[in-house]
């Protein structure tokens, strides 16, 4: 089920927060896919990138941990209504 905000948002509102917070951490993955399988189509057809490995792997590493960041700011509430 999509993610909806109906009316203006209240940027003090933690579940406001969580959200704005879960809807940049997709907006990362895009970006990350993006970037990472166009760098290797280009490395594949064109280039020998030596940076493209070590590049991949530390914007994983950076991705991974907006993801944890993502779940340790999870407000307490929202635990609660979702069980």
């Amino acid at each position: 089920m999509p993610i909806k905000w109906y009316g203006n948002g209240d940027k003090e509102d933690p579940t406001y927060k969580h959200f704005s917070r879960i809807v940049n951490f997709v907006i990362h993955c895009m970006i990350f896919t993006a970037v990472i399988s166009g760098t290797w189509l280009f490395k594949e057809i064109k280039y020998e990138l030596a940076f493209f490995n070590n590049f991949a792997i530390l914007w994983s590493v950076g991705l991974g941990t907006h993801l944890i960041f993502v779940f340790i700011k999870k407000p307490k509430d929202l635990e609660k209504q979702s069980s």
